[in-house]
Formats: C-alpha cells, sequence, structure tokens
C-alpha cells in the first residue's frame, strides 16, 4: 500500500468512526456465526479453540467464528468478524495490517475473482512467514456487498450509515497454506470462497 494509499484509509476510517458513532444505531448481531453450515464446498469444518481474552479485546468484534475446514487437497482457515457498529477505536482490521502485525509478510496483493462465472472479487494475498507460505482471500461483507478494496468499504460504511443509519460489517478471511504449488492453494481457497459467499451475504 502506497503512502497516499494508507493516509486517504486512514482518514476515511477516522471519518467513518466518528460520523457513524453520531449518526448510526446498533444494528442486531446477525444469527449466531456459529450456525455457519459445518460442511462447505465438501469440506467439513472444525471450530477452532476461542481467542485468547486480550486479542478479543483488541479486535473488538461483536461476534466471530474461527473454523479449520478438511476433507480436501489442503485444509482451509476461515476467520469471520462480525461488528454490529463501527466506531471510535472499535473497527475492522485490514489483513493488510494485521497480518505483518502477526509476522506474515505479504508477497503479492490484487484484486481477484472467485472464478466459475461469479462476479464476486475479492482482495487476493500470497505472504510468508520463515518458511511457510499461504494464500488468503479476504473481503468485506457490507449490507448484501462484497466488497474487496478498503476504500470502497469506507465509502459504502459511510454511505449507509447516511442512508439507514446502518455501520454493521463483517470481515471474511480465508486461508489456505501452499504445499507444493502456489496454484493449488489458490484454487482451494477460490472454490471455497465461492460456496461460502451466499451464507455471509449481512
Amino acid at each position: 500500500m502506497t503512502l497516499a494509499r494508507a493516509i486517504l484509509v486512514a482518514g476515511l476510517l477516522v471519518a467513518t468512526s466518528a460520523f457513524t458513532a453520531a449518526r448510526t444505531r446498533p444494528a442486531p448481531p446477525p444469527a449466531a456465526l456459529s450456525t455457519l453450515p459445518q460442511t462447505l464446498g465438501g469440506l467439513h469444518g472444525v471450530n477452532a479453540p476461542p481467542l485468547d481474552a486480550a486479542i478479543e479485546r483488541e479486535l473488538g468484534a461483536d461476534t466471530y467464528v474461527t473454523r479449520t475446514y478438511e476433507g480436501g487437497a489442503l485444509p482451509v482457515g476461515l476467520y469471520i468478524a462480525y461488528y454490529a457498529q463501527q466506531r471510535p477505536n472499535v473497527s475492522i482490521h485490514s489483513p493488510l495490517n494485521c497480518l505483518p502485525g502477526t509476522g506474515w509478510e505479504p508477497l503479492e496483493v490484487s484484486t481477484v475473482g472467485v472464478g466459475d462465472g461469479s462476479p464476486a472479487r475479492v482482495r487476493r494475498m500470497l505472504v510468508r512467514k520463515a518458511l511457510d507460505r499461504a494464500v488468503v482471500l479476504y473481503w468485506y461483507a457490507i449490507h448484501g456487498r462484497t466488497v474487496a478494496d478498503e476504500i470502497a468499504s469506507r465509502f459504502w460504511l459511510l454511505r449507509d450509515s447516511v442512508v439507514n443509519g446502518r455501520s454493521d460489517a463483517a470481515l471474511v478471511r480465508v486461508t489456505v497454506p501452499v504445499d507444493a504449488s502456489v496454484d493449488a492453494a489458490d484454487a482451494q481457497a477460490r472454490s471455497f470462497a465461492r460456496a461460502l459467499l451466499p451464507h455471509v451475504t449481512f
């Protein structure tokens, strides 16, 4: 992310948080994320243990789910965090910032389609930590929209807070480790994302 883009994103974050704090009413959380299908795209999900209490406080999500889906050539990690209202010091954390903070170095960052005729576009990252690599797909679920871009997500949140008093949104992140082939991890991640998308239209 360029310096100018980072400054713009930060400015939009501050403006959105301040504006929505004054204008919006909290939206009720959606149906418990734990009710997401345990089987998606032919893979079966197993819930991960709860996050550490300190991490939960830092994230500030109203509800979240972390799972590993197995049964394919590669496991798929799923993380969804839902925020009922964006407000000062409590908002969605972009993986562009969070992953480097946990030691994962972005090697590639782009916006891609999920394939098979789906119009949805998501952010794709190839990341590395020591000898490990992974393909990460993520997007923002905002009132029926699939939004890949941080700036666009702030625009829609600001627009919807004005039009209908809503600033609720969710971050959806899919992670697949790279074994022998980046292409194989990429294909697994996109296939899973296509199966997941109909279930995360908040």
